[in-house]
Formats: structure tokens, C-alpha cells, sequence
């Protein structure tokens, strides 16, 4: 089955893309294409499909290049931990296991399926004090072979180190990288 996003998720995106400078927001509207207003008119709670969504992130790389899109989607990283949908996830762990970045990001795999599904599977690795292996597997070639998805999730795992209070300390290193076979390992460090 080909990858899906929420709605919900594309529609926050769109949020920060109209925040950026005014040529900006209209290249990427414009490199969208139709995929900008299906996004806009969908439900909260609709999934879309793989091509509506690659057509927003991959408008959003061209437009920007790999570091500011990374930049992007630290934003989107940061928004995610506040969402309705993980909130409730997140107090609950914060009032078991205290708050830490171990406690966040713990919960990026299974929060990550409110937002999209058909995408592989995200392992958490604790690998001391101050780092984590976040493990992709099995996300679908029909979208992880355009390199935009290593990029993006780049963003988000730094982002949420963000929201966890060490944005100053923060490190990602991808290892492991094979676009046609759907892997990537994120070593995030603080």
C-alpha cells in the first residue's frame, strides 16, 4: 500500500510555508501545483494520497534547497509535540518517565502513526545518556528514493529535540542511507 498523510499534518505545513518571505510562498504554491488547494479543501481527518503529498514536499525542497527545508520541518517538529494528537501521549508519558529528550522521542514512533501510515517502521534505539537511533525501515521506493523524506524527518527529530529543551545541544547524523530499500538511521545526540 503506497504512503498516506493526514490532512491535519499537510494543513500545519502549509501554516509555516505562508509565514515565509512572499516569493517563497508563491513558488512553492506554484511548483504544488493542484496539490496546494486539494490539500487546503481536504478534511482535517482525511488521508491523503502519496502524489498530493510529495508534490507539497518536494515544491517545498525545490523551492528551498535541502537546509532551509530541513529548517521547515524543525518548525514542524517543534508544532507536533503541541498537536491534539500526541499531547494526551506525551503528558502521560512525561507523568510516568519525568521529562527528558529519551521520553519524547520515545514516543516518535508511535505518535508518528497519527500523521501518516503506509510509511515503514520507525524503531527507537536508547544508546546512552545523550543519544538515541532513531531506525527506519520499509518506507515505500515510490516515495523515499526522491531523498526529500530523510530531509524532512531530519527536521522533525531535531525539531522535537528542540521541544525538549536542548535545541543548543542538539546533533543529527544520518547513517545507513539506502533510498530504494526504504532505511535510514537518525543519531540524534544532546
Amino acid at each position: 500500500m503506497p504512503p498516506e498523510t493526514r490532512a491535519s499534518f499537510a494543513h500545519g505545513i502549509q501554516e509555516l510555508i505562508a509565514k515565509l518571505e512572499p516569493e517563497q510562498v508563491d513558488g512553492i504554491i506554484k511548483r504544488a501545483g493542484s496539490a496546494w488547494s486539494r490539500i487546503e479543501k481536504a478534511p482535517k481527518v482525511a488521508w491523503l494520497d502519496e502524489g498530493t503529498y510529495n508534490a507539497l514536499t518536494e515544491a517545498v525542497r525545490a523551492e528551498l534547497g535541502d537546509e532551509e527545508t530541513r529548517a521547515l520541518f524543525r518548525k514542524v517538529g517543534r508544532r507536533m509535540l503541541t498537536s491534539n494528537n500526541l499531547q494526551t501521549l506525551l503528558e502521560s508519558a512525561i507523568r510516568l518517565f519525568g521529562m527528558s529528550p529519551h521520553t519524547v522521542l520515545k514516543l516518535i514512533p508511535r505518535g508518528r502513526q497519527t500523521a501518516i501510515k503506509n510509511s515503514g517502521t520507525l524503531v527507537y534505539e536508547r544508546v546512552g545518556d545523550r543519544c538515541v537511533r532513531l531506525h527506519l525501515t520499509d518506507f515505500p521506493a515510490s516515495t523515499f528514493q526522491l531523498g526529500t523524506s530523510v530531509i524532512l524527518l531530519s527536521g522533525v527529530f531535531l525539531g522535537v529535540l528542540d521541544a525538549a529543551s536542548v535545541s543548543d545541544t542538539a546533533k543529527l547524523e544520518t547513517k545507513d542511507v539506502d533510498l530504494l530499500a526504504g532505511k535510514a538511521t537518525f543519531e540524534l545526540s544532546w
